[in-house]
């Protein structure tokens, strides 16, 4: 059953990696094709652990701002929550109820708790999130009643049975399989005809690739040559279908034949999908009744707004309250230079995906020599020097990445159309990050002002769970190996590009975006943590993704303008006879 741990795994365990983190690390390239994804799970406890400190902190400022013991303010959060994540909450805040007793007697922090109840282990040392002067020795005398086996089970299958939640609902196990190919595989959960693309919009579904048409044929999607000119039905789904009875052509060939349509590829990480958990699901002063209402969706995309993001976004946010924003992104911009591109994208990115990940993930990839031609990014701009650890050994050599660039290239001549372009994008320097961030509130802090960023990044690293130990640590000389490695394996890309030769597509290399939009924000006097994520601190907030979008187009007009196809003629045509073509 779905329930809050989900949310608070998303942000405890895997912020740039959403709710669980896949790790294909240590596998060589040809094993990581189909190697099976462990889930990370750290130290201390692991995600019990990070998910039952935020829970009993968050319960804590709830019960602080409505002058209430912290049971009722664990009960008042369960409150806020969807059925039937509220059932599973409350069993949660019952099940921990003789420790939640002990709670205010005994002074202590929702860290110590966590610790004396057993759902976190004080080995070699306790990872505090919240300030606190207890130490192992002190709660080892405390009277507080250790969970019982049996007990701290309970609450750890309701952990573990987080993800996937609907695995676990009465008469929707058929719904497992779609779980297990949407989120292992990057392919939609409802596919009747297997041709990789849906008319539902979640669980990698539309919000993802372009709408499918017609799913009950496979030979009908988004992207490919359009079957006999579409003279009686849609086939590549672009809306544009039928015939001119003055010239007795097909619209298809009178319009779109000739004009350089072109469909948009990612291949990407976190920063792609555009993960985002709303800040205001970790800060008590923000939440009411109405705060959760969407988490089911959100879930089901896995904590992703592909739909708003710079690479394919295409309409403006739904949720207004959690997330809002202009939203620009390159498939809008090539489809408003041609409607013939209309609902021709696929987003394969993938939260915490790195190199080697990306040889299992590209195995999603529906396209075809015989296809259209696609503009494809490749853009993995972190994972490959982010850990959970801080330990450089575990970030990618520049010889690995340069043979899993290659691996990819190869595997992309032998799927995409003549004329196609790939699009090599650096990895980001975050050197920035702490500096900026570390003395700042957190969400979780703002109430009492007492975790900043530093705090949660000493959390991170502490309990091995965090998005990224190189950048987001106090060690000022592991931050400066790690941005020496990210520099060095954009200079792999670079040198790629410069060398590279392929048949069917030509390669171009950009800096990393990001950086070049924050650089200039910057200079333009504003702040760097108004464009990153609050709640993770490292991912670009809806106002940056389209920065991103701008940062990137003005890029590839300078350096590569050929990639961005030509202006179609023929699109105030198209706009009359078929005006949205069928929306999205």
């Amino acid at each position: 059953m779905m329930n809050i741990f989900f949310t608070i795994l998303t942000f405890t365990c895997a912020i740039c990696t959403s709710s669980a983190i896949y790790h294909i690390r240590g596998y060589t390239s040809t094993e990581a094709i189909n190697a099976p994804r462990k889930v990370g799970r750290g130290t201390h406890g692991g995600f019990q652990c990070g998910a039952c400190t935020v829970l009993v902190g968050i319960g804590e400022q709830l019960a602080d701002i409505n002058n209430e013991t912290l049971a009722e303010g664990l009960v008042r959060l369960c409150g806020h929550l969807p059925w039937p994540t509220s059932v599973d909450c409350t069993t949660v805040v019952f099940t921990l109820g003789p420790a939640v007793l002990d709670y205010l007697k005994d002074s202590s922090t929702p860290d110590s708790l966590c610790y004396s109840v057993g759902l976190c282990e004080a080995e070699p040392g306790m990872c505090h999130l919240f300030p606190s002067s207890v130490d192992v020795e002190t709660l080892e005398t405390r009277s507080s009643r250790k969970l019982s086996w049996k007990e701290q089970s309970i609450i750890s299958d309701l952990l573990e049975r987080a993800f996937p939640w609907l695995c676990y609902i009465p008469g929707v196990q058929q719904l497992c399989q779609a779980l297990e190919r949407t989120f292992h595989d990057l392919v939609p959960g409802l596919d009747v005809d297997g041709d990789g693309f849906s008319p539902a919009e979640t669980f990698r579904g539309a919000l993802w690739r372009g709408r499918d048409c017609h799913d009950g044929n496979h030979n009908f999607r988004p992207g490919r040559r359009p079957i006999r000119g579409d003279r009686h039905v849609d086939s590549n789904c672009n809306g544009i279908y039928g015939v001119n009875k003055s010239s007795g052509t097909t619209w298809e060939e009178e319009l779109c034949e000739g004009t350089g349509a072109q469909g948009i590829i990612y291949l990407g990480d976190s920063v792609g999908a555009h993960f985002h958990i709303p800040p205001q699901w970790f800060s008590p002063l923000d939440m009411d009744e109405t705060i959760f209402e969407n988490l089911t969706e959100v879930i089901t995309n896995e904590g992703d707004w592909p739909h708003l993001g710079f690479a394919t976004g295409f309409r403006n946010s739904t949720m207004k309250p959690i997330i809002q924003g202009r939203v620009d992104s390159i498939y809008l911009r090539l489809r408003e230079r041609n409607l013939c591109n209309h609902r021709n994208y696929q987003n394969l990115a993938r939260n915490g995906a790195n190199s080697t990940d990306t040889l299992f993930y590209i195995k999603a990839l529906k396209q075809s020599k015989s296809d259209q031609p696609a503009l494809v990014f490749y853009s993995l701009i972190g994972n490959d020097v982010c850990t959970e650890k801080a330990d450089p050994s575990r970030m990618s050599s520049p010889s690995l990445f340069r043979r899993n660039v290659y691996k990819t290239l190869k595997i992309l001549e032998q799927q995409l159309a003549p004329g196609s372009h790939v699009i090599l994008v650096g990895l980001i320097d975050a050197g920035f990050l702490y500096d900026a961030m570390a003395n700042r509130f957190h969400p979780l802090g703002r109430l009492n002002r007492n975790i900043k960023y530093k705090d949660m990044y000493g959390w991170f690293n502490c309990m091995e769970i965090g998005p990224c130990a190189g950048w987001m640590n106090s060690n000022s000389t592991l931050r400066e190996e790690t941005s020496k490695r990210s520099i060095q394996l954009s200079q792999v890309l670079a040198d790629v590009a410069d060398t590279a030769k392929f048949f069917n597509f030509d390669v171009t290399f950009i800096p990393n975006p990001f950086q070049a939009v924050i650089r200039e924000w910057v200079e333009n006097g504003g702040e760097i943590h108004e464009l990153v994520e609050p709640v993770d601190s490292l991912h670009p907030t809806q106002a940056a993704q389209a920065l991103i979008t701008e940062q990137v187009w003005k890029e590839l007009m300078e350096k590569a303008p050929h990639v961005l196809g030509p202006v179609n003629s023929n699109n105030d045509v198209i706009k009359q006879l078929f005006g949205d073509q069928g929306g999205h």
